[in-house]
């Protein structure tokens, strides 16, 4: 993964790239624009107005969510080939949803939620503003009711999502607790096979 410059002499701009971007997993530089420019950093992360001074990928800070993880999405949707563009969403269900997000292999984070209907805004705001090529949201089938009302949900709000429905037996871990156990339940049901709902 390449590393990211940050490069602006606009030090309000500067401040959120950086306080935005210490949120992901990306790794990132900080330079003037002419040391950005001169030594050939790529992507760069600017302002709308310094754009020009760079040769290769510059990306303007104006340009990207203020959500840390769908700005790590949209930076890494620039930097990676269109067939690497795929988005991954396990959902454990329960009283406490777990939620791991995945993006062209890199997880990109993992949250909990205490409702479908707060679930269904974090999912329609991942699809609709992380470029894709294909997204999967794979649910497991614990709480056999709520899964299919997710499922329903999220296929009457984005039709072109592929849904399964994942046997999620031996995803839970004893030795968690609480929220990591359902955020770590979530991933494991992100990378199994599942049947198409």
């Amino acid at each position: 993964m390449n590393v990211i410059g940050v490069a602006t002499e606009d030090s309000r701009a500067y401040y959120s790239i950086l306080s935005r971007l210490k949120e992901t997993n990306l790794r990132f530089v900080s330079m003037t624009p002419a040391q950005a420019a001169r030594e050939g950093i790529w992507p760069v992360i600017t302002t709308r107005n310094e754009l020009t001074v760079f040769k290769g990928l510059s990306i303007p800070i104006e340009e990207l969510d203020e959500n840390p993880m769908i700005m790590e999405g949209q930076i890494l949707a620039r930097m990676l080939r269109e067939t690497r563009r795929v988005l991954l969403i396990g959902v454990d269900p329960g009283l406490r949803i777990g939620v791991a997000i995945y993006y062209g292999g890199v997880r990109l984070g993992s949250l909990t939620v205490d409702s479908v209907d707060s679930l269904r805004q974090k999912i329609l705001s991942l699809i609709t503003s992380i470029p894709h090529r294909k997204a999967m949201v794979k649910i497991g089938d614990g709480y056999p009711q709520q899964s299919r009302v997710i499922a329903k949900t999220v296929a009457s709000e984005l039709p072109e999502t592929i849904i399964e429905i994942v046997d999620e037996k031996g995803t839970s871990q004893n030795h968690q607790k609480g929220i990591e156990r359902d955020q770590a339940a979530a991933a494991r049901i992100a990378f199994r096979k599942g049947v198409l709902f």
